[in-house]
């Protein structure tokens, strides 16, 4: 499903404080995997998943996603494949603090090509999946960590993508909440998602499929 070629990324090319941050890495992950990228702070993890999610570009290399070369694609086609194709779960929730829960989980769908009259319905059914059923009016500001993790992992997964990325989705919580959240990914990888998950937890880490550990840009 994602195939990795020799991948460069570099901040602020050419310039004094140019920032090489990945360097030439290949590797490939298959359908229903789920997988954990460790490494310390600045070795390149975020910014491997965010070229993963089509939301970063790279330098040079070849990026795949079910045989479709990432590289050169126009906004417009990347956004499709990103609204279709992946479910983003980001380390500082990224959800609209003043919605509920509710308008929050179907910011997806407004974006997507094919609407669905049974938007709400849709977005009940998925809040059920997170055992959040009972929040659908909150007001996300209202909620704990654990609960607006449990949101952001519902809005990430409402469109139903094959691929499911998180980055740090425990990095905030306590151990309680963290084997919650866990348990939550195992369940949607037990369903065929594919998962890929960026940690610093090596307990976390050890539960998964497998692990590619990055150290100053490169795989080890």
């Amino acid at each position: 499903m994602i195939k990795l070629i020799g991948i460069e990324k570099s901040f602020n090319p050419g310039k004094s404080n140019e920032l090489h941050v990945l360097k030439g890495i290949s590797t490939e992950v298959k359908d229903g995997e789920l997988v954990a990228i460790v490494g310390k702070s600045g070795a390149g993890k975020s910014t491997l998943l965010h070229i993963i999610a089509c939301i970063d570009s790279y330098d040079s290399g070849e990026y795949y996603i079910d045989d479709l070369l990432i590289k050169n694609m126009s906004e417009k086609k990347l956004a499709n494949i990103r609204n279709e194709k992946i479910g983003i779960v980001m380390q500082d929730f990224s959800l609209v603090e003043d919605f509920t829960v509710l308008e929050n989980i179907m910011i997806p769908l407004d974006f997507a090509k094919n609407k669905r009259p049974n938007a709400k319905e849709l977005a009940k059914e998925v809040l059920k999946q997170v055992n959040m059923e009972n929040f659908a009016k909150e007001k996300v500001r209202n909620l704990s960590g654990g609960e607006k993790q449990r949101i952001a992992i519902a809005r990430a997964i409402i469109n139903n993508p094959s691929l499911i990325l998180a980055d740090e989705p425990t990095g905030s919580l306590d151990s309680a909440n963290t084997e919650a959240i866990m348990d939550l990914f195992f369940s949607l990888n037990k369903q065929g998602k594919t998962i890929i998950i960026v940690t610093h937890d090596k307990e976390l880490a050890e539960k998964c499929h497998r692990i590619i550990e990055i150290s100053d840009g490169r795989i080890i």
